[in-house]
Parts: structure tokens; C-alpha cells; sequence
């Protein structure tokens, strides 16, 4: 205090001049936070140094912001704010849905927190139990294991409720069938943000057992030849092939092969798998028939410019007459009735030709044991 006083007085200040003396010694007594960085006191530090200088401060500002207290929402309850009301008016609605006069309270208290817990509002909870009131009776390590995987793979609160309502049967399933099936997802490169977009499209995915979608991919690389990122680009645009029977993919693929003359790379590009094998048929023989479209040949090449594969598959049907085929829907459906006429009559007339041949090979038959008996 003595030093502060003199050091004013000699500077031949007043009352104002103290003041900032003292908060002058003051800011020299504070030291650095534990674990803070400084840079080198001279004034000749290298490049690297200015880089790490950045880069340490940069973290540390970061953990700053990690240990601010988190926002929680009005709505979302914690164990201590559960409303007791809102847990006995939720668990005997449940308790008619299941078919029991009572659930013991403690149980479904115990399953409301779990699900709270993960991050999901009151209402949110209702609809949970509204799509499965039988987890309200089970452990919450049992009932709500497909709640924990989706949330662990990064889907939000109200993704995992659109994907519980399109498959409600992922109750059902127990956490090591749904981790081994999202890690062999995975492994076929279905990873980060691809994952979520295809369980959102097509959640059932969930359902098939490792074996049946190695099945798929196997199929993809030994009948159709395609590589393993071709294959990945099929499995994220097409999820429905692994729902498909592996005869039905092959006839599309030869079709779009050896009929339109398309190769790995349009097919992978085009959306082949996402429409029907009747649309494809459709719409390309429509085109080859209005000369629009034609089959290249062995060098791949044609006479006339080709639309691409993706406007021909994949775009609205308005959109395909208005812009490819330049026609109106009346002559498309025309066109569809013709086909449809011309199928039968070509599976009539093969029909008919296979019971000739049949019936020639019995009289053939019948002459050779006649013969045989008039020899004995």
C-alpha cells in the first residue's frame, strides 16, 4: 500500500491516479489459469510456434465453451421435475392399451426417465408409448434398446419417432442384433449421414439379418460385376434391392444391360433399382418406338443422340412425356394397352408352340415303345 502511495505521489497524482496505481498491482498478482498457453516471451518466435499458439488457443477457447451449463428445454423433464400428474394420467393410459388394471408405478417411472433422459419432451414420450405401450411394462434395457441405437448413430428425437412409426417392429429387437446389422451396414459404406438418410427412407433395412444383405451385395458383385463404390451408390440411393428376390434384380439388370446397352457406371448413375421392371419396359419401348432411343452397338455406338438413363427412369411421368418423349399421356396410355395386348399374345403363342413340341415328344415316345415290342 506504502509503495502504491509514494509511486502516486511521486507521479503527482491525486485520489483518480491512486486508483488506477492499485488496479495497476493488482492485475500484476493474477496469475494465468492452470493449463493456459502463453507464447514465448521474445519478441522472435518461429512460424511454427505462431501456428501452435493459434491452434492451443483455439482449444482452449473451445473447452471454455464445452464446460458453459447446457440449455435444457422447458418441456424436457429431468428424474427430479418428473410432474406426477403427468406420470399417472401417461401410465394409466397405458395401463388400458395393455390390457392391465395397473402398472406398477416405480417401473414406469424408471422407462419415463430412461426415455426423457435421451433427450425427448413430454409429448414425445406419449407418442412412444402410443406406438408401443408395451415398453411401459419392460425393463428400459430391453424395451427401449432400438431408442438407445438410433440415438447413438446420431438420428434426432424426431427421426427416430418417424422411423419407430414407419417399423414399429424395431421394438422387438434386442441391441446386439441391431448393432451387428447397423455395423455390417456400415461396413458396406453406409456410414455417417448415408446411415440416417436410408433409415429415414427405409427403416425396415433394420430388419434383414446381416445374411441377407451380403446376399444382395454378393449378388451385385459376381452376377452384375459391379464395384464395391457401385455397390455402396446402389445400397444409398436403392435401399429397396435388399428387399428384392435376387431374380427380379437380375432380369432388370440384364434388361438394362443387353436390351438398352447400358453399362456398370449409367446403371449405378441412372436409378435403375428404384423403379419397376413394367415402368422401365414401359418408357423404353415407348422411346425406341417413337425413334427416340437406340441400342448401341458392340462399339457402343448409335445413330441418334440417346436421352440420358436418368431422365428416361427416374424423373415424373410428366415430365418424361413433356421432355424426352415429347408425347401426351393419352397415346402413353394407348401405348401401355398395346403392350400390355401384344405380352399375352406373345406368351400365347409361346405356349402353344411349347405343347406342340411336348406332344410331338410323346408321339416320338410312343412310336420308339412300339417299335421296341414288335423287336420282342
Amino acid at each position: 500500500m506504502r509503495d502504491e502511495q509514494s509511486w502516486a505521489e511521486g507521479e503527482g497524482g491525486g485520489e483518480e491516479t491512486l486508483k488506477a496505481v492499485r488496479l495497476h498491482f493488482l492485475l500484476q498478482q493474477i496469475q494465468p489459469p492452470v493449463g493456459y498457453w502463453q507464447p514465448p516471451s521474445t519478441h522472435k518466435y518461429s512460424t511454427q510456434n505462431s501456428r501452435s499458439w493459434r491452434y492451443i488457443s483455439c482449444r482452449f477457447s473451445t473447452a471454455r465453451t464445452l464446460r458453459q451449463p447446457e440449455k435444457t428445454s422447458p418441456d424436457s423433464l429431468l428424474s427430479t421435475k418428473i410432474k406426477s400428474e403427468f406420470l399417472e394420467g401417461l401410465r394409466q393410459t397405458v395401463a388400458k392399451r395393455v390390457g392391465k388394471s395397473d402398472i406398477d408405478a416405480s417401473g414406469f417411472e424408471s422407462v419415463a426417465k430412461s426415455i426423457l433422459k435421451l433427450g425427448f419432451s413430454q409429448v414425445q414420450v406419449k407418442q412412444l408409448l402410443a406406438l408401443n405401450p408395451s415398453i411401459a411394462v419392460q425393463p428400459p434395457q430391453k424395451s427401449l434398446a432400438a431408442l438407445y441405437m438410433l440415438n447413438l448413430i446420431g438420428l434426432n428425437q424426431n427421426s427416430i419417432i418417424k422411423v419407430l412409426e414407419k417399423c414399429p417392429e424395431l421394438f422387438g429387437v434386442k441391441e446386439p442384433q441391431l448393432q451387428s446389422r447397423i455395423d455390417n451396414l456400415q461396413k458396406h459404406g453406409l456410414g455417417e449421414g448415408s446411415l440416417q438418410r436410408v433409415l429415414l427412407q427405409s427403416p425396415q433395412i433394420l430388419n434383414l439379418s446381416t445374411k441377407q444383405v451380403n446376399n444382395t451385395v454378393r449378388f451385385f458383385k459376381d452376377k452384375c460385376i459391379f464395384t464395391g463404390q457401385q455397390i455402396t451408390t446402389i445400397l444409398r440411393t436403392s435401399p429397396n434391392v435388399l428387399f428384392e428376390k435376387l431374380e427380379e434384380l437380375e432380369y432388370k439388370f440384364q434388361y438394362a444391360y443387353f436390351r438398352m446397352g447400358m453399362k456398370q457406371p449409367e446403371i449405378t448413375k441412372s436409378g435403375l433399382f428404384q423403379v419397376s421392371l413394367e415402368e422401365l419396359k414401359h418408357r423404353h419401348i415407348f422411346l425406341e418406338r417413337l425413334g427416340l432411343y437406340q441400342t448401341p452397338d458392340k462399339k457402343g455406338q448409335t445413330q441418334i443422340v440417346n436421352p440420358k438413363p436418368k431422365d428416361i427412369l427416374t424423373t415424373s411421368e410428366d415430365y418424361f412425356l413433356a421432355k424426352v418423349a415429347k408425347s401426351t399421356s393419352e397415346e402413353f396410355d394407348i401405348f401401355k394397352q398395346l403392350l400390355i395386348r401384344e405380352e399375352i399374345e406373345k406368351e400365347e403363342v409361346e405356349s402353344s408352340e411349347w405343347k406342340g413340341e411336348e406332344e410331338s415328344e410323346e408321339e416320338y415316345s410312343s412310336e420308339e415303345d412300339e417299335e421296341t415290342l414288335k423287336g420282342q
